[in-house]
């Protein structure tokens, strides 16, 4: 089956946009919405990002480790009118480069159910993947690069998909989740869309079939319940004090 590729956008020219994106799959990001209303008028398939890898990126520029968004209600609003129509789906609010218990923590704030997908940066323990994947019809991989604590930073040669540290992960991954792979979308992949059997034009396995098939290799372990903002926001403070 051939892969369903979702194109970067901004694209320049107009032209460009035009001819490539008839009938194919698009991502707008909430960072560069520049061509939010021309894509909705040609693309049938789009992913509406929340533009958190590109904030981190910023962040890192500035040298901090991570970047965490206080208040994502702009993203809500921005895709509230745009989300509920077919072939649309969001990738609901992360923080690149944070540990796994405040990912999941913003899980908990995001308002429109299954029309988003969480993400798994690949540098976390690889359980998490399995949660994700027995709560959501739908999981995004995200793959931040690997960090060298020798130079407190992440390799040059290992931030992008495709890298081998890349590879590496991607076998565990494999190994993990058998020859039953849930629906899962490549951010940033599409040099490696082909490789893996990442989201295909055919029906997927619906989650609650898929679930007892992963349950039986490893231990139930349900995502952590009830945080709040509160919660985020304290976490945020215990981690700044220790990085201080």
């Amino acid at each position: 089956m051939t892969p369903l590729i979702y194109h970067g956008t901004p694209l320049t020219p107009r032209a460009a946009l035009n001819a490539v994106l008839p009938g194919r799959g698009a991502c707008v990001s909430f960072w560069r919405p520049d061509d939010i209303e021309a894509v909705q008028q040609v693309a049938p398939f789009i992913m509406l990002d929340n533009g958190a890898f590109s904030e981190w990126q910023a962040a890192l520029k500035r040298g901090e480790e991570f970047f965490v968004r206080a208040d994502w209600t702009p993203f809500y609003q921005w895709l509230e009118p745009r989300l509920f129509v077919p072939g649309r789906w969001a990738v609901i609010p992360d923080a690149p480069g944070a540990p796994s218990q405040l990912n999941d923590g913003l899980l908990n704030d995001w308002p429109f159910g299954q029309r988003g997908a969480p993400l798994w940066h690949m540098d976390a323990p690889i359980e998490r993947l399995g949660r994700l994947c027995d709560r959501y019809d739908r999981v995004c991989l995200g793959w931040i690069g690997e960090f060298d604590p020798t130079i407190g930073a992440i390799k040059p040669e290992q931030r992008k998909v495709g890298c081998d540290a890349y590879l590496r992960r991607m076998e565990e991954v494999s190994a993990f989740l058998g020859n039953r792979w849930p629906f899962l979308h490549m951010m940033r992949g599409v040099a490696v869309a082909r490789d893996y059997p990442f989201h295909q034009r055919r029906q997927h396995v619906a989650r609650a079939k898929r679930a007892p098939a992963r349950l039986a290799r490893r231990p139930a372990q349900p995502l952590r319940s009830q945080r709040s903002m509160d919660r985020t926001a304290s976490l945020c403070r215990q981690i700044g004090r220790k990085a201080a």
